[in-house]
């Protein structure tokens, strides 16, 4: 069987942590949108629109899925 080149590879983040009140709240909390701000030094920075209980929260679950990232809320 002949070995096909890989023409995209990354190095896969494994200390991200996911599950409910870890990444993302639990069922039934009540929640309101939150815009975050995601900045790696290995990535470019993105906008990601989440659901949290409050800002502190919305860092903790940004921090949870990107742990190497700046996290920060935006308007």
């Amino acid at each position: 069987m002949k070995e096909e080149p890989i023409t995209f590879q990354w190095q896969e983040e494994t200390i991200s942590r996911y599950g409910d009140g870890v990444s993302h709240p639990k069922k039934g909390v009540k929640t309101k949108p939150f815009k975050i701000l995601v900045r790696n030094g290995q990535m470019a920075a993105m906008k990601v629109e989440l659901r949290a209980e409050s800002k502190t929260a919305a860092i903790n679950y940004g921090k949870a899925r990107w742990p190497n990232a700046v996290i920060e809320v935006i308007n």
